[in-house]
């Protein structure tokens, strides 16, 4: 008798420390996620992609890792540190071969693996009225600013350039301005520069108000130089612009550009990998509605063609 108190208190804290751990249970596993830095579409994807993964699964959580350098999320998901990316099809194309930014790279991408397409990320002009461009082969001969040496931009611009002939010297001006301070968009305003190479979602804000400012034009890359380049680079896909994203766009506008895609490494779980999956085919509608660019968004598209020796990671879901 004289033990009863002591088993009831015994009892009561054992009943507390359950109720604790249930009010409290173990994070089973974080989710990294590798993105363009803060303000970036791909930042907000990643945002995006984290909430639903932790509504699917509430075990997990999700953090983002930014950087302005995508090959550096790239080697982070091959070295581990990174479990999931957001990376450009050209890059992981250029990756799996070997050149571009990475011929003089030590480094075998062979860990890598596609999860998912999410959305295009179309390549266009922006035209000033003085420049009296109608077609492409009227491009040699304005003053172009391209985009900072290194950028996708500038890098997808110079291919487009190999496939025409071109050379920087049939350019009066062939600047490589940044974004930064607005020096691109100043020197378009000021009229230094007749044209800006561009390349991202739509709509966008800031190249909206240059077009009404300004009453510049946008134009997409709908020639045969395009489809040549196109036919040799599977990580390149024809894209089109609605007639809608615009107030001055008068029809479709037909373009190219690369794809943002998901990758994650080859040495993740396959019980983690088929639940993301399940994740974005469960919400592909709600994810369809968050912005336009990523209206057409569905993760049956077979990304495996793309890249070669990159693999996709569709098959622990088959």
């Amino acid at each position: 008798r004289q033990n009863r108190p002591v088993i009831r208190t015994l009892s009561l804290i054992a009943a507390l420390l359950l109720v604790i751990a249930s009010a409290h249970p173990a994070v089973a596993y974080e989710l990294l996620i590798g993105t363009g830095p803060s303000g970036s579409f791909s930042y907000h994807s990643g945002k995006l992609l984290c909430r639903i993964f932790t509504k699917q699964d509430q075990e997990m959580t999700c953090s983002l890792s930014e950087s302005a350098d995508p090959i550096d999320n790239l080697t982070n998901v091959q070295g581990g540190s990174l479990d999931l990316a957001l990376v450009d099809s050209l890059l992981l194309e250029e990756a799996a071969a070997g050149r571009g930014p990475f011929q003089y790279l030590d480094i075998s991408y062979d860990q890598i693996r596609v999860v998912s397409p999410l959305y295009e990320v179309p390549l266009t002009l922006l035209v000033r009225n003085d420049a009296e461009l109608s077609t492409m082969d009227q491009l040699p001969g304005k003053r172009i600013n391209i985009g900072p040496f290194g950028s996708p931009q500038n890098h997808l611009f110079k291919l487009f350039m190999q496939t025409q002939g071109w050379t920087e010297d049939m350019f009066p001006v062939f600047a490589e301005l940044p974004s930064s301070m607005s020096q691109d968009t100043f020197a378009f305003r000021q009229g230094d520069v007749q044209i800006l190479v561009h390349r991202g979602v739509h709509p966008d804000s800031v190249l909206e108000k240059l077009m009404k400012d300004t009453q510049a034009s946008l134009i997409g890359f709908a020639d045969q130089g395009m489809v040549d380049l196109v036919t040799s680079t599977p990580s390149l896909s024809r894209q089109e612009i609605r007639k809608a994203t615009y107030p001055s766009l008068s029809a479709t506008l037909s373009t190219f550009g690369t794809t943002m895609t998901l990758v994650a490494s080859a040495d993740s779980d396959d019980d983690t990998i088929r639940s993301l999956i399940t994740a974005l085919e469960q919400n592909s509608r709600s994810l369809q509605t968050m912005h336009s660019s990523l209206a057409d968004f569905g993760v049956e598209k077979d990304a495996e063609e793309w890249f070669g020796s990159i693999k996709t990671h569709r098959a622990v879901v088959e």
